[in-house]
């Protein structure tokens, strides 16, 4: 049982994204979420399936989830719950998902969703319209077919990007970690040369009274083995199973080696690379929701609007005017 398991961040694989709403100059805003299934396989993953459990109840109208994990420590069940909010499609059924998802932030499952930006992407003409007097998104926008991608400094979410199913980049946040260098195996090289090792003296030997010398082609296949098994550790992290003769431990070297070049090949092929972004006003639509500060607020957002105001066209202006003004509603 692993209760730091349960707030480690999720897999970006696990979250998904909707549309929220979209504007009508065409801005999407995007909501991150999770599953419920996603919360259990944390859960089981973390607890074991057999040291959970959740119940629900009605208090005052309003359905609440309660998740117990199993404290072996006082043998006792350790309870943390959360109320849920109705689906616009099952009334009940979204109340007791919704719940439960809740109850689960309190464990700490997904907790990092809160770190989240504001996501805020401009569509392309033909992923939107307005032809009923209110945006909606069409057939062409198809955000669930988008690769996303993030990465987390101690705990938190520091990069978030989003490519569409063309391939475009189509949102970025915050900074890139760096290239790690390259793992340890690749200084690993398998080789089958052995140097030229002197005569040992094999000495209290049964059969060799007379201390007479072990056969220098014996210590070389002892030091081959040697470096063999050196070799294998390092890929494989174990030692190879005492059976295994030398060379099959070599080949087996090698031919993990190989898989994982090719592997990494594949993954070269498939790196998230970032290209530039050309800076517009655009770009800093996700940064209005990282403002807590009114002053602060106030004066970033004049300077950018001074910064475009001659570049930009004056829809684009009035946009990013409202936006700001919105959120500046909100935090003042």
């Amino acid at each position: 049982m692993n209760f730091g398991e349960l707030s480690r961040p999720l897999d970006i694989s696990d979250i998904d994204f909707r549309v929220q709403s979209i504007s009508p100059k065409g801005y999407a805003t995007i909501l991150a979420y999770k599953d419920a299934r996603v919360d259990m396989a944390r859960l089981d993953q973390a607890v074991g399936p057999l040291n959970w459990q959740r119940k629900h109840e009605l208090i005052s109208g309003n359905l609440y989830c309660h998740v117990g994990i199993y404290n072996g420590d006082i043998n006792e069940w350790v309870w943390k719950s959360d109320v849920g909010t109705e689906s616009m499609t099952e009334a009940t059924k979204g109340q007791s998902s919704d719940s439960f998802k809740r109850a689960c932030f309190n464990w700490g499952i997904g907790r990092e969703l809160y770190d989240y930006p504001f996501i805020s992407i401009k569509l392309n003409d033909d992923e939107w319209d307005n032809k009923s007097g209110k945006p909606r998104q069409t057939w062409n926008l198809r955000i669930k077919d988008w690769r996303w991608y993030s990465e987390f400094t101690d705990g938190r979410l520091s990069f978030l990007a989003a490519k569409d199913e063309k391939g475009v980049l189509r949102f970025t946040w915050g900074k890139m970690k760096p290239k790690q260098a390259e793992p340890e195996y690749k200084s690993a090289a398998v080789s089958t040369e052995v140097e030229n090792v002197e005569v040992i003296p094999v000495v209290n030997h049964e059969s060799n009274p007379a201390g007479l010398l072990k056969k220098k082609e014996e210590v070389q296949v002892d030091e081959e083995r040697e470096r063999a098994v050196a070799e294998y550790k390092t890929v494989f992290g174990k030692a190879p199973h005492g059976r295994m003769s030398t060379d099959s431990i070599i080949n087996a070297v090698k031919e993990e080696l190989t898989k994982i070049e090719k592997e990494e090949e594949v993954e070269e092929e498939e790196e998230f690379i970032i290209e530039p972004i050309v800076d517009s006003l655009s770009n800093y639509i996700p940064e209005i929701q990282t403002f807590r500060n009114a002053k602060e607020f106030g004066d970033w957002a004049r300077s950018i609007v001074t910064k475009f105001i001659e570049i930009e066209s004056e829809d684009s202006i009035e946009e990013f005017k409202q936006l700001c003004n919105d959120h500046f509603n909100r935090i003042k």
